[in-house]
């Protein structure tokens, strides 16, 4: 029988990619899904986008949807392509740039922004859904960077307030913030990265697992229909601190990168 395995956020890490494919065993019949964020901050960046690519060939249907980061790259080549030179790259990014091909963005337009797995009933999604909206009507912003909201107040009515924010970013003195997961209660289970978590967070609605490989922590994949965890250790700290120590710019702006609870026993950094 074939398998759907989902794989949390590259960025970079293709040895881990490799290992981790080997150690699960895949198959061409199996269904590989990758989750978005396949750049940036890992060395090999279009290494990466190749081999998810190669997938789709394999098994003759998507192996991958858009993340933040390859939005982030249009939106650059967007810029270029308008006679204009973007302004404050992040270094990881400019590295990223100078190993993309045409071919790369091309394949960054073509990703879709979430992918049904129906003998599941799971959706594939890059950072998490907002509650009360059927699938096709999610907004990409949402799809790609969805964390923190606040759809009801503390007495439990709507807000209208469709913000995201980071979990360091939410103010002290308003009641309502939760992540996305508490939120969902739509039919479909959600399988999703984005977010680098402490470990995989499941629950019979949502499937988190971005292990922060790059980080030199862990990539993660997650294995139906026997709903299994496979986890290759992150070979190096790429991040250089961001998830866990701060950096020595962050010592000197005051700021470090600390853990919140998001829910259950699950954390993320912020």
């Amino acid at each position: 029988m074939s398998r759907t395995i989902f794989i949390g956020d590259l960025h970079g890490c293709y040895d881990e990619t490799v290992k981790l494919l080997a150690q699960c065993q895949v198959t061409p019949e199996d269904w590989v899904i990758f989750l978005g964020d396949y750049v940036d901050r890992g060395p090999e960046n279009a290494k990466c986008c190749d081999l998810v690519r190669q997938r789709e060939q394999v098994q003759g249907r998507p192996a991958g949807i858009l993340g933040n980061h390859e939005e982030k790259h249009l939106d650059y080549e967007r810029l270029r392509a308008q006679g204009r030179q973007p302004g404050n790259m992040a270094p990881t990014h400019v590295a990223t740039a100078m190993q993309l091909r045409p071919e790369h963005y091309a394949w960054f337009k073509s990703l879709p922004l979430f992918i049904r797995v129906p003998e599941h009933n799971q959706v594939a999604v890059h950072a998490g859904v907002y509650p009360g909206r059927p699938i096709e009507a999610q907004e990409p912003r949402h799809l790609l960077h969805i964390q923190m909201i606040q759809p009801y107040d503390k007495w439990g009515n709507p807000t209208r307030n469709t913000k995201s924010m980071w979990p360091s970013r939410v103010p002290d003195n308003e009641d309502g913030w939760k992540f996305w997961t508490h939120f969902w209660n739509g039919t479909e289970q959600i399988v999703f990265g984005h977010s680098v978590l402490t470990k995989p967070l499941i629950t019979d609605k949502v499937v988190g697992i971005d292990g922060g490989a790059v980080f030199g922590r862990q990539l993660y994949a997650y294995i139906m229909p026997e709903r299994r965890i496979v986890t290759v250790q992150g070979t190096k700290d790429w991040g250089r601190g961001r998830r866990g120590q701060p950096t020595e710019e962050e010592s000197i702006r005051g700021h470090k990168i600390h853990t919140y609870p998001i829910h259950g026993d699950v954390s993320t950094y912020s």
